[in-house]
């Protein structure tokens, strides 16, 4: 089973038949933002113009209150992301062993170059840990991140969390963000991941939206450009210990500026809740889908999460979404007349 992939959802079987049904339900996931601060300034970034101009940090106290009630109605777990950087987060070792007190499994995707200061806390409560590199040299990291001689120190903090790790957890994950001008650096940089005894590399194309275009040139890469590397470099590395993950139909969403998966609704938000650091919560970051904030009843959250699941238009969606592929894939679960098209009944 992929475990970047969206094949999970056969262990929350009680959230098909609920979909089913027509029940609301609160999700599995939350992703959380501590901070719109980054030590990073990737060329890329979508919420760079606002680090610069104005700095939130989240409300701890609130965050762990609504995080309590929220596990209580079926929360299961909760992932730290940007806008910025959540080791950069002046207690975010407290905050760890907080939600780790409450019972929520813990993730994270980050820059990796202060995981030294928390590495007992990740060690000690994470499932899965995945840095954002971009890059397979020093010059180019330098050049994509907008920073100077953190390369090393990254690489350094990722081989230590490898050689502590005790068993198979933290899963330890690198991404790669491809971008016709840092495609070359692209092997090179699954080599030394697989040389670092990582668990996997995931590549995924930088989207045309937010910064591009104004720190950095619009993202020339086609499928044609990028698919056939990917999926060479997948054959030449991929082994049990270590997976190349890609998913062709980002960049080709991407390059069509469309959908290419048809599905009728939006299921993400029963699966995935985003919090932001100024208390907002979302089903939906770029449609700005709001369903509250962390003060609120996480019931009324729930509810107004399944109305929005009803009338949500998907013609707004934004071509290279991750969550098209769940969409579909749950789509053709529920629906009765699109399950019929994939031979249901092993045929």
């Amino acid at each position: 089973m992929d475990i970047l992939g969206f094949e999970k959802i056969l262990f929350h079987s009680d959230k098909l038949e609920k979909l089913k049904n027509g029940i609301s339900q609160f999700p599995v996931n939350g992703t959380i933002s501590l901070s719109n601060y980054c030590n990073h300034k990737c060329l890329w970034c979508s919420v760079y113009a606002a680090q610069e101009k104005d700095v939130k940090s989240a409300d701890l106290v609130q965050l762990i209150s609504f995080l309590a009630r929220a596990y209580e109605q079926g929360l299961k777990s909760i992932t730290y992301i940007g806008n910025g950087e959540p080791t950069a987060h002046p207690k975010f070792r407290d905050l760890v062993a907080q939600v780790a007190d409450i019972g929520l499994k813990q993730g994270m995707f980050t820059n990796g170059y202060l995981l030294d200061r928390c590495m007992d806390q990740v060690l000690d409560n994470f499932t899965f840990v995945r840095v954002s590199l971009d890059a397979g040299s020093a010059a180019t990291h330098e050049q994509m991140h907008d920073v100077k001689n953190h390369y090393n120190k990254i690489l350094d903090n990722i081989r230590t969390l490898r050689s502590k790790r005790d068993g198979a957890f933290p899963t330890i994950g690198i991404q790669f963000a491809v971008h016709h001008l840092n495609i070359k650096d692209l092997r090179p940089s699954v080599l030394a991941s697989k040389e670092l005894g990582v668990d996997y590399f995931s590549i995924k194309p930088v989207f045309n939206r937010g910064s591009v275009g104004l720190r950095i040139p619009k993202n020339q890469l086609t499928e044609a450009d990028l698919s056939p590397l990917a999926m060479e470099i997948q054959q030449e590395f991929s082994s049990p210990g270590f997976m190349v993950y890609y998913r062709p139909h980002q960049i080709g969403n991407e390059v069509a500026d469309e959908n290419l998966l048809e599905y009728r609704h939006c299921v993400a938000g029963f699966f995935n809740l985003q919090i932001y650091e100024d208390g907002r919560v979302m089903t939906c970051g770029p449609g700005q889908i709001s369903v509250g904030t962390v003060n609120d009843d996480v019931g009324e959250i729930q509810e107004r999460i399944f109305q929005g699941y009803q009338k949500l238009d998907l013609t707004n969606c934004p071509a290279g979404c991750r969550y098209h592929a769940l969409n579909h894939l749950v789509d053709a679960v529920v629906q009765s007349d699109q399950a019929q098209k994939f031979h249901v009944d092993f045929i």
